[in-house]
């Protein structure tokens, strides 16, 4: 999460939807103060309790499916993933979760459902001017965190990781208008 005081702004952090360049644009363009820890990637619901007001607030989603290829691709490139997608997959989907990088990603509707406005990381650039006409600044957004891959597409060689993804993420998918390919 970050919170912009000044202009009583708040963004939401989905993990792999871009969350860290926009933390980073808020904090280094608009002053916003970026919380770390339990809180970086909280849900509006749950800081409710310790928040009076978000102001105006926003998150950003992504294609569920590329979702997951992303997160595997950021903990391999740090060397804790070290099987194929499909063997991480099959893990994922086990149910029997042993790091945080081997289990199902949060569903995206937890921040979506409770926000403003909400930015799609396949049009990043253009829904991202509503956040810098917002705070009266110019500057593009950076991506920091991205993997150098191929399409999502090309990771997913079973059929049945390519339905647990859109049996588990079914409301969000079907909500944000998400497909497989698509």
């Amino acid at each position: 999460m970050v919170r912009v005081e000044d202009l009583n702004i708040t963004f939401f952090h989905l993990p792999k939807n871009a969350g860290s360049s926009i933390a980073t644009w808020l904090t280094n363009y608009a002053d916003g103060e970026e919380y770390m820890d339990d809180f970086r990637h909280a849900s509006p619901q749950s800081l409710e309790p310790l928040f009076d007001d978000f102001g105006w607030s926003f998150c950003c989603v992504r294609n569920t499916w590329d979702r997951y290829v992303s997160w595997y691709n950021f903990f391999r490139e740090q060397n804790k993933i070290v099987t194929c997608f499909d063997d991480w997959m099959g893990a994922v989907m086990s149910g029997n979760y042993s790091a945080k990088y081997i289990k199902p990603m949060d569903n995206q509707l937890r921040c979506v459902n409770h926000v403003d406005y909400v930015i799609r990381y396949e049009n990043l650039e253009e829904d991202f001017t509503v956040i810098q006409q917002k705070t009266n600044c110019n500057q593009p957004l950076f991506k920091s965190n991205s993997s150098k891959r191929t399409a999502y597409t090309d990771y997913y060689r079973n059929k049945d990781h390519i339905d647990w993804v859109a049996e588990r993420h079914a409301d969000e998918i079907a909500q944000l208008n998400y497909t497989y390919g698509g």
